[in-house]
């Protein structure tokens, strides 16, 4: 009985270690949760920025044509 428990003893080290690694293992797994997740933000940000600027593109593109239209050189050469 003495000696089992010596040997429980002798082992404890070795689980410490093994639940201190589990638990570098579970934090290395949410950093890469949270990295992901913020890629995941960033690429939605940037999808965003882009579809603004086509938008505004866009908008400028059909304003200048409506210029044109209506009778104004369109920003175009004031001699022609």
């Amino acid at each position: 009985m003495i000696l089992a428990a010596l040997k429980g003893l002798a082992a404890l080290p070795r689980l410490v270690d093994a639940v201190e690694s589990l638990g570098d293992i579970a934090r290395v797994e949410m950093s890469r949760k949270r990295q992901s997740d913020k890629d995941e933000k960033l690429d939605l940000l940037i999808d965003a920025a882009r579809e603004r600027r086509l938008h505004k593109r866009e908008a400028e593109r059909v304003l200048g044509d409506r210029g044109e239209e209506s009778g104004g050189n369109g920003g175009g050469n004031i001699d022609s």
